[in-house]
């Protein structure tokens, strides 16, 4: 019966360590990729071809940034 202990700690210990030593030298960076998706807004309009700077002033998000809503 110690044996079989002994065997099954020893493997518990080397699976720990593979899977530490895997997450330390693998590569597991995912590759990326720039993608764009026109959308076009229920109303027709869309954002093509405004700067972020337009579309921050249409949403309304510096007035309320500013005022802390």
């Amino acid at each position: 019966m110690g044996r079989i202990f002994k065997l099954i700690v020893i493997l518990l210990v080397l699976g720990a360590i593979g899977v530490i030593g895997f997450a330390y030298l693998g590569d597991m960076s995912p590759d990326s990729q720039e993608q764009r998706i026109e959308v076009t807004l229920p109303d027709g309009t869309g954002m093509a071809g405004t700067s972020n700077s337009d579309a921050d002033t249409a949403t309304g998000t510096d007035s309320e940034a500013a005022s802390g809503n």
